[in-house]
This record gives structure tokens, C-alpha cells and sequence, in this order.
């Protein structure tokens, strides 16, 4: 006999898929001494803004879109808009253009 699916509530209200591949080719760039991983990065961000909790941050397998000097990433609830963050963008730009305004239940960064 198969188990039922189970339903498990969680407190994100956003996920963000960043490419593990191109986080590897990359081994770093972001963060205010550029030694960190975009996801690091974007992780030290949301905590500062009291929304670690409610954003998760994924890597990914590749994507099948390899930018060059960037990472591919996009907002799970907009799975038609894939974005190119390259190396050095600051955190709080990259989190602005990934939550975008079209994202209802994504919370306001300003």
C-alpha cells in the first residue's frame, strides 16, 4: 500500500532558485568583500531586513542558461522571468529584481 501525500505548511512566502552551477564557476564575488556566494549574500540581506523566514533561497542543478561572470536566478512565482545577476551586483539590487513588484506575496523590501 502507498502512503497518502502529506501537506506540510511552511512560513516562506517566496522561493528564489539560483543555479548551483553557476555558483560554482563563479566561487565567489558577492558580499561586501566579494568572497561570498550569491546565496550567502542574499541570505546575510534578508536577515538583516528581518525577512530570513519568510524567503527561501534554493540552488539549484544547472538551469540550461549559462550566463557569462553571472548567475542564473529567478523567482519560483515567476517562472517566465529568469534573471542574470553578475558578479559584484550588490545584494539589495539583486533582492529588488528578484522580488519584483509583480510578486503579491512577496514582502516589501522598501
Amino acid at each position: 500500500m502507498v502512503d497518502a501525500i502529506q501537506v506540510r505548511q511552511r512560513p516562506w512566502k517566496t522561493v528564489l532558485l539560483l543555479c548551483g552551477k553557476c555558483a560554482r564557476k563563479l566561487d565567489g564575488g558577492y558580499g561586501p568583500k566579494g568572497r561570498d556566494t550569491l546565496r550567502d549574500a542574499l541570505r546575510a540581506e534578508l536577515s538583516d531586513r528581518g525577512l530570513r523566514r519568510q524567503i527561501q533561497i534554493i540552488e539549484t542543478r544547472c538551469m540550461s542558461v549559462c550566463p557569462k561572470k553571472a548567475i542564473t536566478a529567478l523567482n519560483a512565482s515567476e517562472p517566465g522571468t529568469i534573471l542574470f545577476v553578475p558578479r559584484k551586483t550588490p545584494p539589495n539590487e539583486a533582492l529588488a529584481l528578484l522580488l519584483g513588484r509583480n510578486c503579491g506575496s512577496a514582502p516589501e523590501l522598501e
